[in-house]
């Protein structure tokens, strides 16, 4: 196969002829010519003479389609068509997306297709997009997200383009020729060996399209690396990092200098001494002159002859340019300056610290771990305001040092995990110490044992002096891993999906600061260490103050270490890291919901749980998943009744129930409607509650979306998990067993008044539901058929202890058999007693 590159009239012509010109020999008749519009398949990539993007991925469009719809016949559940968009949608575009590029027509066919397989071709998604993308403890479904996994293949790109080692890929040094073809009018050159690569220069390529050559490829790529914030930012590069700089167009030039890139003395560095990087020019101007050197144009010294040789017409003017081109570099950038904060391995000292008492010492290493490579200095999602050429010095470490300090820090919560929960912080210091603190922490923060814990070592931190060793004793072994062993790794993925991320940055960044030493030792809790419990008993009275505290959590943009190293980053990290970026609107509808169903928790167990919480139980293991896609739905008040027709012309009616003659809410069809069978099957629930001595249930919409945070205690105060399971069992089959007698109802029926369901026949169909659960928990107590998921039959005796007919009567082991009933009796038709 050969693909003709040239004008149109010589493709055509080459077609005809056959022949490259006329005075070549005829191509052989068995070799295919490809004519425009043609593509051709090389290595993965479809390429042509005028091919249009989105034809090439017509094939994969279809195939998607119909193996979609072979997978739509087997009706399966919101989270099983969550997996099979990952495995279609994402799967069968993942390669062709990376080496051909996805043209945005694409991009929307795509959308189209994972919206109308999730909710219909039909009909009307009920829930953003947006929103199917977020974590699942956010509200979301973790759906893929066609464009932003677009934008993560093209950061991943940007991070093989971004490799200036023996590793780089060819088509890496391609792209730089475009870019420097294509650099911006206000920075035009007039020599294009000054111009290395655009992301470590102080330029930029012209992008908008009519405006530039750039391939749609180079230009996608470049677009990604502005929006989500590429910056090539090391805080404290090391001297090789300096030397592996282009000095022409460097980054790093001071705001009041300007280097001449293209004078004459520019020129005579770049092509006489070769000088293209910042390593070159220090080697050039810190070069040893003979005894014999004068300061003259005609310097007869042997390496001023040398350099006249190459061509260089003054060699000391030509040096004294290149000081002045160095002295325009902020000291950070200059490699004549050595870095001050090259601090000695941890490892050196750490050992004086060990005693029996406290064997886990690990010291803090104050080091950027900045690496060697340019590659390693660039980062991706990074603060704009971080963006800084001040050097991040240390602590001078002056006379006389200070004396040791050691602290000992703990965190507390009352109510940890509600929303009305209240963490504080200790610092103990020793008996009766007037610096032993008591913290409340504000409530912008996280209220957890571990922000308190967080926040404690950073205020230990801020209140330590300078140039004294500190001696942080916790019995926290996360907040202590991620301040040491941990710290790099997350700050290479730009503490990404980190818990506390902006209280440990804070906290790294101040002991970047101190002189002296930190070390780390961890302490048992609870173990009658005076320090510990002193500690403890202070994070308790800070969690217990009426006003929070003010803490501190501003960072010098020297220290603040923003964004993700873009060398170290994956295609999932990628993606994660967008997403993070992203702040999607919460519906009215969902937070009031949430709200409700919040204090609906409280009013049973007086908790009030967070959001996160309240997402989680949804997905409660004992609720069944059909149920649970119900209950997701209803948060998110995306089911078609109600005020949804409210704004569809002629379709009015339907959001009004005609018999009760108010609006057909979801709440009005679970707690108030006479035709959806409601009221009887409350009393079943309230009557089985009663046998079970579980709390009585009020019918509410928040006690529905609630079941699966109700979590009970028994008289000793001890969690019953037989009765909160018992509990979310029933109130999640009875809500949707009222949901389905609706439907069946409005729809199978027709809303016929003569066609209501009796009150024997929703008896029947409730206890048929909960029949069919009790046999499906027997079931699953079978460990040799499910293993692992096999539940125990310890619990399943607890959940329905004291509601089983003849109770008495059945063995021990009766979770083996199927045939076990619950207490209450069907209703049989007038007649029929036998």
């Amino acid at each position: 196969m050969i693909i003709p590159i040239g004008s149109a009239e010589f493709r055509r012509n080459m077609i005809e002829s056959r022949q490259l010109n006329p005075t070549e020999n005829r191509i052989p008749d068995n070799v295919r010519i490809a004519p425009d519009g043609e593509p051709v398949r090389i290595l993965g990539c479809y390429v042509g003479n005028g091919v249009e993007e989105a034809s090439i991925w017509t094939p994969t469009l279809e195939k998607i389609h119909e193996t979609m719809s072979f997978w739509d016949k087997s009706h399966p559940s919101q989270d099983g068509r969550k997996l099979i968009i990952d495995m279609e949608t994402g799967g069968r575009t993942q390669f062709k997306a990376r080496v051909q590029g996805m043209p945005d027509q694409v991009t929307d066919k795509l959308n189209k297709l994972t919206r109308d397989f999730l909710w219909g071709p039909n009909s009307t998604p009920a829930v953003g997009a947006d929103t199917l993308s977020l974590p699942r403890t956010k509200g979301g479904k973790k759906v893929l997200d066609i464009k932003i996994r677009n934008q993560a293949i093209e950061l991943v790109k940007l991070r093989s383009y971004l490799q200036f080692d023996e590793k780089r890929p060819k088509w890496a040094k391609v792209a730089d020729e475009h870019y420097a073809r294509n650099i911006s009018t206000t920075r035009k050159t007039r020599n294009d060996s000054s111009l290395v690569a655009m992301f470590i220069q102080d330029w930029t390529a012209k992008t908008r399209e009519g405006n530039t050559s750039l391939p749609m490829s180079l230009r996608t790529m470049l677009k990604a690396a502005k929006k989500h914030k590429l910056a090539f930012a090391p805080k404290d590069p090391t001297t090789h990092l300096k030397n592996q700089m282009p000095i022409w167009y460097h980054i790093g030039t001071k705001p009041t200098k300007k280097i001449l890139n293209n004078d004459e003395w520019a020129r005579c560095h770049r092509n006489t001494h070769k000088i293209t990087t910042t390593g070159h020019m220090a080697h050039y101007v810190n070069e040893q002159m003979p005894p014999r050197h004068k300061v003259r144009k005609n310097c007869a010294c042997q390496v001023c002859k040398a350099h006249r040789s190459k061509g260089c017409k003054n060699p000391t003017k030509c040096k004294t340019a290149a000081t002045k081109t160095l002295d325009c570099i902020e000291d950070k950038w200059d490699p004549r300056n050595p870095n001050e904060n090259d601090s000695q391995r941890p490892e050196d000292d750490v050992a004086e610290y060990d005693n029996a008492e406290h064997e886990d010492t690990i010291m803090f290493d104050p080091s950027f771990a900045e690496g060697e490579s340019l590659a390693d200095g660039f980062r991706i999602f990074v603060e704009p305001d971080t963006i800084t050429h001040e050097r991040p010095l240390r602590a001078p470490l002056t006379r006389p040092i200070e004396a040791d300090v050691i602290v000992y820090t703990d965190g507390s919560c009352i109510n940890n995990g509600c929303e009305d929960a209240k963490a504080g912080s200790g610092l103990w210091y020793g008996p009766d110490d007037a610096r032993n603190l008591s913290l409340r922490l504000p409530d912008t923060l996280e209220q957890t044992n571990n922000t308190g814990e967080a926040v404690a070592i950073l205020v230990a931190a801020q209140r330590a002096g300078h140039t004294g060793n500190l001696i942080i004793r916790s019995d926290s072994q996360i907040t202590i891993d991620g301040l040491t062993e941990n710290l790099p790794k997350w700050e290479e993925k730009g503490w990404i999906g980190i818990a506390n991320k902006e209280i440990l940055k804070a906290t790294v960044a101040t002991l970047r600061q101190r002189a002296g030493n930190t070390i780390f030792q961890k302490v048992k809790g609870h173990s009658n260490d005076p320090g510990n419990d002193g500690a403890d008993r202070l994070a308790g009275l800070g969690a217990r103050k009426e006003l929070p505290d003010l803490i501190d959590l501003s960072i010098p943009p020297a220290l603040h270490v923003s964004g993700a190293k873009i060398s170290k980053m994956s295609q999932a990290l990628l993606y994660s890291g967008i997403l993070e970026t992203r702040t999607p609107t919460v519906r009215r509808s969902t937070l009031i919901n949430l709200d409700m169903t919040r204090h609906a928790v409280h009013a049973l167990t007086g908790t009030l749980p967070k959001d996160p919480v309240l997402w989680k139980s949804i997905r409660n293991r004992h609720i069944s998943k059909n149920i649970s896609a119900y209950l997701w739905k209803v948060m998110h008040n995306a089911y078609k009744c109600g005020k949804y027709w409210d704004n569809i012309p002629d379709c009015e009616r339907r959001g009004q129930c005609q018999e009760c003659e108010t609006e057909e809410s979801m709440e009005h069809i679970l707690t108030e409607c006479q035709n959806t069978g409601q009221s009887v099957i409350w009393q079943l629930v309230n009557k089985i509650f009663e046998e079970k001595k579980a709390p009585q249930l009020t019918p509410s919409i928040g006690a529905v979306l609630g079941c699966g945070a109700m979590n009970f205690r028994d008289q000793n105060q001890k969690a019953d998990p037989g009765l909160s399971r018992f509990y979310t069992i029933i109130v999640s089959e009875s809500a949707h067993l009222i949901w389905k007698l609706r439907c069946e109802w409005k729809i199978g029926r027709e809303a016929d008044p003569d066609k209501l369901h009796t009150k024997d026949e929703i008896q029947n169909k409730w206890l048929q539901a909960i029949n069919k659960r009790l046999k499906f928990d027997c079931l699953m107590t079978d460990k040799n058929r499910y293993g692992r998921k096999a539940l125990r039959p310890s619990l399943v005796k607890n959940t329905w202890k004291g509601v089983l007919r003849n109770e008495e009567q059945l063995p021990i082991n009766w979770t083996y058999s199927t045939g076990v009933l619950v207490g209450m009796s069907t209703a049989r038709p007038p007649g029929r007693n036998r």
